[in-house]
């Protein structure tokens, strides 16, 4: 018996799993005889098998497998008629006229079956015949079908008959539209334009769409010219595509009337309904110039939704950021109205600092009358833009008001803008604030302003018996860039109260231009009994890569404490020296499972000929993990 009949015997047989298994075998086996027997499973068969000749059927392949799976396109079983356009999706190339000839075919169903199928296609060849059905066939899904195909085929071959049908009944017209789009080609955006003259509103929308995404530039005066005599959504659409496809920077180079005409419209289309034409407006009309934009923007705000319409507020303060600071948006400043105010003064704050400087005295003259939460919007551009002319203003407001946030900004303006006694007392007087955050503006703004009397005090105050005051101190010190403070800060490292003592060596690792000279404070806080103090060294050390400390960072390698071993193992790593590799390998070998995982991955990352050799070695470990790890970082060296 023949390997042929051998397996058609099989499919011929009643038990499941024999069939399936001979499917398998034909489809590997490309057997063509099995073809007639696998086409009576898939209309016969219980799911596993028709799975199977299914599959089958995709690997045999070739024109008897295509011919003899056409019939059942006429199949009464919607399953059956599926699978076999799923099939012929696949294959059809295989014998293209073969399935092109059934688009003669009386039955208009099969008309429809062929012409999706012959979208699959990817042949060239399969564009004639559809093309022929789009523009002859009777029957009106058929139609609607080729123009599908013809844009899933993408050649520009089939253009001119998708224009052609342009002239057909609306439901064949929006397959044709999105068929131009994806075929782009260079006779399409000019024919869309002159179909809006004669299409419904429907398709008419889906045309604008279809040109704002296709990105042809030379339909922009011909779009521009629709507007006039187009009804209000289409032109409303019109603008969302305009922008589309210049940009809203480029709508500048617009000749002054198309931009005066395309403003006019911009300005109707933030009414629009659709929030993505009202976005393409405002990205529109932030190139516009005069008090009517702002105007109109503005009044479009106060119907935004403040939880629900989040873009359309960012795209608002973006476009009002652009038209600038005019007198329409000073007006906004004189309202209570809460929303048109803080997008007013987000929008203010962005621009550039002339334009901010604008608004300065209308800000001041209104701040008082303000709510909380427009106060900070408002605080946060005069803080931007005052002059320290307006210290006065600052002043207050660390003597008035209550709220952190302002106080906070009060003191940055103060510290980076002013240098008076009487500001240098009030910032210092803040740093005794109950609020730690207060405290922190008002240290930094002590030390932005860099005012001698400040100095004085936060010298004095190294002495003080409050552990808060002492760090304050320290701090500012060790960030004076003055190394006449050294020897106080040295002082310091001996203060009983942990974060003094990091403090100091922080203050003194920025001030020494000799970090030769620290290895004694250094060495003794790296035997602080307190772990956070050991660490904490660990990374200032660290952070500074001078090969200086690489002798510490070594002996840290060996702390009772494994995360105080992996934070120095880390800034070892970042020297890339190998020096420091025998000293990992050390480490790798006397301590926890968690120091040598953090070891491995620190040689991969090292990358040298020495820590590749070590990883080699590494993979014959009798942890497993450990294997597994050294040869993730082995292949990220070499994959450099």
């Amino acid at each position: 018996m023949s390997g042929c009949d051998k397996i058609l015997n099989q499919l011929r047989s009643d038990d499941s799993e024999s069939v399936r298994d001979a499917a398998f075998v034909a489809g590997s086996e490309k057997m063509e005889c099995a073809v007639p027997e696998l086409i009576r499973h898939i209309q016969e068969g219980n799911l596993g098998v028709q799975e199977a000749a299914d599959r089958a059927l995709r690997v045999i392949r070739g024109k008897k497998t295509v011919q003899t799976v056409i019939p059942l396109l006429a199949s009464e079983e919607a399953p059956v008629r599926n699978a076999a356009m799923d099939i012929l999706r696949e294959i059809a190339e295989d014998d293209l006229e073969s399935v092109m000839s059934q688009l003669g075919s009386t039955d208009p169903d099969l008309r429809i079956f062929v012409s999706d199928i012959l979208g699959s296609s990817n042949s060239l060849f399969a564009v004639a015949p559809l093309c022929d059905a789009l523009l002859k066939d009777e029957e009106v899904n058929v139609r609607y079908q080729a123009a599908v195909s013809l844009g899933e085929l993408g050649f520009s071959d089939a253009a001119d008959s998708l224009i052609q049908a342009l002239e057909d009944e609306e439901w064949v017209q929006f397959s044709v539209i999105e068929a131009l789009t994806k075929i782009g080609a260079a006779q399409t955006a000019g024919a869309l334009v002159r179909a809006l003259g004669h299409s419904t509103p429907l398709v008419a929308s889906m045309i604008v769409e279809a040109l704002g995404e296709m990105g042809d530039l030379k339909i922009v005066p011909l779009l521009i010219e629709q507007m006039a005599t187009a009804p209000a959504p289409l032109q409303n659409k019109i603008c969302r595509a305009v922008v589309q496809l210049l940009g809203d920077k480029t709508l500048e180079l617009l000749p002054a009337e198309k931009r005066d005409q395309f403003n006019n419209a911009l300005l109707a289309a933030l009414e629009d309904e659709d929030e993505q034409i009202q976005l393409a407006a405002l990205r529109g009309l932030s190139t516009a110039k005069g008090d009517e934009a702002t105007q109109k923007v503005m009044s479009t705000v106060a119907t935004f939704n403040v939880d629900r319409d989040t873009d359309k507020l960012i795209a608002a303060v973006e476009c009002l950021a652009h038209l600038g600071c005019n007198n329409a948006m000073l007006d906004v400043f004189l309202d209570d109205n809460e929303l048109a105010l803080r997008v007013a003064a987000e929008a203010v704050s962005r621009m550039s600092e002339d334009e901010m400087k604008k608004a300065i005295p209308t800000l001041l003259s209104v701040f008082n009358d303000k709510g909380l939460f427009v106060q900070r919007d408002l605080i946060t551009v005069l803080v931007k833009a005052a002059s320290s002319s307006e210290e006065m203003f600052f002043q207050n407001m660390l003597n008035e008001h209550t709220d952190e946030l302002i106080i906070k900004k009060a003191l940055y303006f103060l510290g980076e803008n002013t240098n008076s006694p009487k500001s240098a007392e009030m910032i210092f007087e803040m740093l005794s604030h109950e609020s730690f955050e207060v405290k922190d503006a008002a240290l930094e703004a002590a030390i932005a302003m860099n005012n001698e009397m400040l100095w004085i005090r936060f010298v004095s105050r190294v002495e003080s018996e409050d552990a808060t005051e002492r760090m304050m101190a320290v701090y500012a010190l060790g960030k004076s860039m003055n190394d006449v403070h050294v020897e106080l800060l040295k002082e310091a490292l001996s203060d009983p109260v942990v974060d003094v003592r990091l403090v100091a060596l922080e203050g003194l690792i920025a001030l020494s231009s000799e970090p030769a000279t620290l290895v004694d404070q250094v060495q003794a806080l790296l035997h602080d009994s307190n772990r956070d103090i050991r660490l904490a060294v660990i990374d200032m050390i660290g952070k500074t890569q001078s090969e200086i400390y690489q002798t510490d960072l070594i002996e840290a390698l060996n702390d009772e404490d494994d995360w105080v071993a992996i934070r120095a193992i880390e800034h070892l790593s970042a020297l890339h020296t190998d020096e420091v590799v025998e000293p990992l390998l050390n480490v790798f070998a006397a301590r926890s499972v968690l120091v040598q995982h953090k070891v491995v991955k620190m040689l991969g990352k090292m990358g040298t000929e020495r820590c590749f050799g070590a990883l080699l070695t590494m993979m014959s470990h009798d942890d497993p993990e450990i294997c597994e790890a050294a040869e993730r970082a082995a292949d990220q060296i070499r994959s450099r």
